[in-house]
């Protein structure tokens, strides 16, 4: 069967798409970011369209979104006490 490249995640800011393709990395999964040299050459086009996309292996996806959540459940988690 062959794996294809699908849409995991939309950024506006390409910080937040390295910090979560760096997160995919350390657990084994590679990842790739698309229109990273569009947005770079002209900031205006995350507007226009979707902005940079995380793009992983269909087979990597349920995986993928589960890290993300639960890294973003502990981030929210560590603000909150933060807060207090």
């Amino acid at each position: 069967m062959e794996s294809k490249l699908v849409l995991l995640k939309n950024y506006e800011t390409m910080v937040e798409a390295l910090y979560d393709q760096e997160l995919l990395l350390e657990n084994g999964i590679s990842s790739t970011i698309n229109n990273e040299g569009l947005v770079e050459l002209m900031p205006m086009f995350t507007e226009i369209n979707d902005g940079l996309g995380l793009l992983v292996f269909d087979s990597d996806l349920e995986k993928s979104i589960q890290l993300l959540d639960e890294n973003n459940n502990a981030n929210q988690q560590n603000q909150s006490t933060a807060d207090e």
